[in-house]
C-alpha cells in the first residue's frame, strides 16, 4: 500500500494556518499580501519536516502558470554565458522558478524552432541572447506582451526591454590607457559585424585610435583567429603595438597564434581582451582584460522578467551595466 501524500490541508493544520495563507507561501504568490519572516520559515520548515511534495501539474492549473522559465542562448562555449546560466538559475529558483535552457548556435531558423518548442512547453517567460543584430517577434513566434527580455545584446529591436554591459564606455576606458602609454597602432579581431555587443566593443577603440586600427572580422571562433594572427602578422612589415581580442573565443585563439609565431607578450606586442577567463589570470604574463560585471547582469535581467511577468505590458527602461578594466602585466608602452 502507498504512503498517503501529505497535502496542504494537512499542513494548514498542523501549523493552525488557513489553507491559503499555507498555500501562497509555500507557492511564493503573495498577490500582495504580506507574511512574517517567521511565519514563512515555520511554513517551510513544517513542509520539509512532514514530506510535503507539491503538485506542479495542480499548481498549473490553478494559477495558469507553469513556473518555467526559458533562457536562450547562442551556446555555452564562452565563459560568460556559462556564468550568466549559473547566476540567472541561482536568482530565479528562489522564486519558484526552474530554467529550461537551449542553445541556437548562431542559426535563425534554429532559434525559430527553438523558440516555438519552449513556448508549448508553457514557459512562463523568456530571457533571449539573439543570435543575430535584429529580432522580429512576429517571426519568432512571440506575442508583443509575452513576458521576455534581452540579454546582452542592446538595441536589436522588436520593443523588448534589455540588459547588456556598457562595452563602448568599457572599452574606450581600455583604449585611452594604452594611448596613454603611447600605443597609437593596435591590431584587433572582431567577432561578426551583426553581434551590436562586439560592434560596441570595436567602436569604443574607434574613438579613440581612430584610423590607427587594422581589424579583422571573424566567426567568434577560437581557430579562426589563430589563423587570423598568424596570417595578418606574417604579411606585415610592421609588427603593431599591440593585439586587443573582442572575446574569450578570440583571446584564446590569438594567444595561440602569437605563440606559434614566437611573439613574446609584452616585451614584443602587447595584449588585452574583452571577458574575464580563467586562463587570463594564469597565463605569464597576466592578461589585461574588461570584465562584465555577471552578477549584475543576471540580477537586473530577473528583476526586469519578473516585473514583466506581474505586469506584461509595463514599459521598462534599458538597462547598462559597467564593466571593469582588470589591468595586467600583459600591456606596457611599446618600445620605440
Amino acid at each position: 500500500m502507498g504512503v498517503a501524500r501529505v497535502t496542504i490541508t494537512d499542513l494548514s493544520r498542523a501549523l493552525n494556518l488557513s489553507v491559503c495563507t499555507v498555500s501562497k507561501v509555500l507557492n511564493r504568490s503573495f498577490d500582495g499580501a504580506k507574511y512574517s519572516t517567521e511565519t514563512i520559515r515555520r511554513v517551510n520548515e513544517k513542509a520539509l519536516e512532514m514530506g510535503y511534495i507539491p503538485n506542479p501539474q495542480a499548481r498549473s492549473l490553478r494559477t495558469r502558470k507553469t513556473m518555467l522559465i526559458g533562457f536562450l542562448l547562442p551556446s555555452a562555449q564562452a565563459s560568460l554565458f556559462g556564468a550568466l546560466t549559473d547566476q540567472i538559475e541561482m536568482q530565479l529558483r528562489p522564486h519558484g522558478y526552474q530554467v529550461l535552457i537551449a542553445h541556437s548556435r548562431h542559426d535563425g531558423n534554429v532559434e525559430r524552432e527553438l523558440i516555438g518548442s519552449l513556448m508549448v512547453r508553457g514557459i512562463d517567460g523568456l530571457i533571449w541572447i539573439p543570435g543575430h543584430d535584429r529580432v522580429d517577434l512576429t517571426a519568432m513566434g512571440i506575442r508583443a506582451d509575452f513576458p521576455a527580455v534581452i540579454l546582452d545584446r542592446p538595441g536589436c529591436g522588436g520593443g523588448l526591454p534589455f540588459v547588456a554591459t556598457d562595452n563602448r564606455a568599457a572599452s574606450a576606458d581600455l583604449a585611452q590607457r594604452m594611448f596613454g602609454l603611447g600605443h597609437r597602432q593596435i591590431f584587433v579581431l572582431n567577432a561578426p559585424k551583426g553581434d551590436r555587443s562586439m560592434n560596441e566593443r570595436f567602436q569604443g577603440l574607434v574613438d579613440v585610435f581612430g584610423e590607427g586600427i587594422h581589424v579583422v572580422n571573424l566567426d567568434n571562433d577560437s581557430a579562426q583567429a589563430k589563423d587570423a594572427v598568424i596570417q595578418f602578422l606574417q604579411n606585415t612589415d610592421h609588427v603593431p603595438d599591440a593585439l586587443v581580442a573582442l572575446s574569450e573565443l578570440l583571446a584564446i585563439g590569438a594567444l595561440a597564434g602569437l605563440r606559434d609565431l614566437e611573439l613574446r607578450i609584452p616585451d614584443e606586442i602587447s595584449f588585452a581582451a574583452f571577458d574575464d577567463f580563467p586562463l587570463a589570470s594564469h597565463w605569464s604574463p597576466r592578461l589585461t582584460l574588461i570584465r562584465q560585471d555577471v552578477e549584475k547582469l543576471a540580477a537586473f535581467t530577473v528583476k526586469m522578467l519578473l516585473q514583466r511577468l506581474v505586469k506584461p505590458a509595463i514599459s521598462l527602461d534599458d538597462i547598462r551595466v559597467p564593466a571593469a578594466l582588470e589591468w595586467r602585466e600583459s600591456v606596457i608602452a611599446p618600445h620605440q
